[in-house]
């Protein structure tokens, strides 16, 4: 990927990452029905281009890490019935939570896990490429209702200065005395069976994390974290929510393939504003699958992405403008625009080209390299491609 022009800098940087799944069933060996023991790995290589030469709170590829070999999931899933089963062992929020299988072909990596979790949650969330000890379980009411919950160790890489990967660089952390993360959505599917309307997915659901959250401006005393006055000391508040929703819908189908055709979707969170960096998050986007003859793995996206900085985060900038006397740019919102095209090389071999435009970097942040910081990070203009090799 190459960040050509905006950003923090110019350059272009390679990241690569290889992953290793297995699965295991139990019951041809010695009889245990209904279970399946999985586990992943990750071998990580190479720079991202985000923190280096963008400055945004979103990563422009939805794989970059720090460069390491490290355990991602492992976990053993029983089905207790035709309806429920219970999923325990070190898991991943965002292999179940909070998805839609169409924000996939976007390589920018608020359309994975999106920044208002990244920005707000202690280590970034419990998502790549981290994962900590949870118990999640999926009630299935039938072909249309799912229903799935999920306590979760807290915090994947636990309290420190620095980057989180660091502190659990191999996966290998098993932490279980973090506050805990709980989380809990419900799917509903609609249009396939009675063919209506063209089918499509509405989720909805949220979270709770248990722990302790620092207020965005003001210290333990009342007056702002500027004040030279006050104590300097965040005000702590207890706990931190979210709620949010997903929709997926095909707009179009072609009549000869019903799997093909043009699909939309979106997604939506809210975050209180008084303790996360950003209390709104909006993404979304047309996927256009199948649609050229003779080229039925092609897909086509175009997607953006709206993280709204909070108040409270806006006011403490122009609170630090106050207090020393600075012109310093104040935070409001960081936007990603991407299109993309994924096309079939080979079997197993695919190949995607990917422009993105990043507006307001870090928000509006001020550019660090500007001597009194009147101007804010400017807007980036990112090119790449991936390649994709499944064997």
């Amino acid at each position: 990927m190459a960040n050509v022009s905006g950003g923090l800098r110019t350059g272009a940087r390679y990241i690569g990452r290889a992953q290793a799944a297995a699965d295991f069933n139990p019951e041809p060996l010695i009889g245990w029905t209904g279970a399946l023991a999985h586990a992943s790995i990750y071998q990580i290589h190479g720079v991202g281009l985000t923190g280096a030469s963008i400055g945004s709170y979103a990563t422009v590829s939805d794989i970059e890490a720090l460069a390491t070999t490290r355990l991602n999931e492992v976990w053993l899933e029983q089905k207790l019935n035709d309806h429920l089963s219970l999923r325990v062992g070190q898991l991943a929020v965002d292999s179940e939570f909070f998805l839609t299988p169409y924000l996939g072909i976007g390589i920018g990596g608020t359309f994975g896990w999106p920044a208002i979790a990244t920005a707000n949650l202690p280590s970034g969330g419990i998502v790549y490429p981290l994962a900590a000890p949870a118990a999640r379980i999926k009630i299935t009411a039938n072909d249309r209702v799912a229903l799935l919950a999920a306590v979760f160790n807290g915090d994947p890489a636990g309290p420190g200065a620095g980057d989180p990967q660091k502190r659990n660089a191999y996966g290998l952390n098993f932490r279980i005395a973090d506050a805990p993360f709980v989380i809990g959505e419900a799917q509903i599917k609609y249009g396939a069976e009675t063919g209506s309307v063209l089918p499509g997915t509405l989720r909805i659901g949220g979270w709770r994390h248990f722990g302790r959250f620092a207020d965005e401006r003001f210290a333990s005393d009342g007056r702002s974290i500027w004040d030279p006055r006050g104590s300097g000391a965040p005000l702590q508040h207890r706990g931190d929510i979210a709620i949010y929703g997903v929709l997926d819908q095909q707009v179009l189908q072609r009549p000869d393939k019903t799997d093909d055709g043009v699909f939309a979707f979106g997604r939506i969170a809210w975050a209180p504003s008084d303790r996360n960096t950003i209390d709104l998050y909006v993404d979304g986007g047309l996927t256009f699958q199948g649609m050229i003859p003779d080229r039925p793995d092609d897909q086509l996206a175009f997607l953006g992405a709206f993280a709204r900085v909070g108040a409270p985060a806006r006011a403490a900038d122009l609170d630090a403008n106050a207090f020393t006397e600075a012109n310093r740019a104040a935070r409001t919102y960081e936007s990603i625009l991407e299109a993309t095209y994924s096309f079939k090389a080979a079997t197993g071999v695919l190949v995607q080209p990917s422009l993105q435009y990043v507006i307001h970097p870090g928000g509006g942040a001020p550019a660090p390299n500007e001597p009194i910081a009147l101007r804010s990070i400017p807007n980036a203009f990112v090119v790449g491609v991936r390649t994709t090799v499944q064997y």
